[in-house]
């Protein structure tokens, strides 16, 4: 990096709420309070139907693992 390309200490970057980790574990700690508010309201058949709903998001992310990705 070259002095041109430094962002000067007043005028640093701001991002978004939801960028990067701190977003992943917003979305994380959000499905866990649905999940924990969905099986308090309609106990066992809540808690079944929010993982069923996941089913397809886990198959997924389990064949990018085995592959590589």
């Amino acid at each position: 990096m070259s002095v041109t390309e430094a962002i000067a200490p007043g005028k640093a970057k701001s991002k978004g709420v939801l960028s990067g980790d701190k977003g992943v574990l917003i979305v994380v700690a959000l499905f866990v309070a649905l999940v924990a508010v969905l099986t308090a309201t309609f106990g066992l058949p809540g808690l079944a139907m929010s993982a069923l709903a996941t089913v397809p998001f886990i198959y997924a992310t389990l064949i990018l693992i085995t592959v590589g990705k």
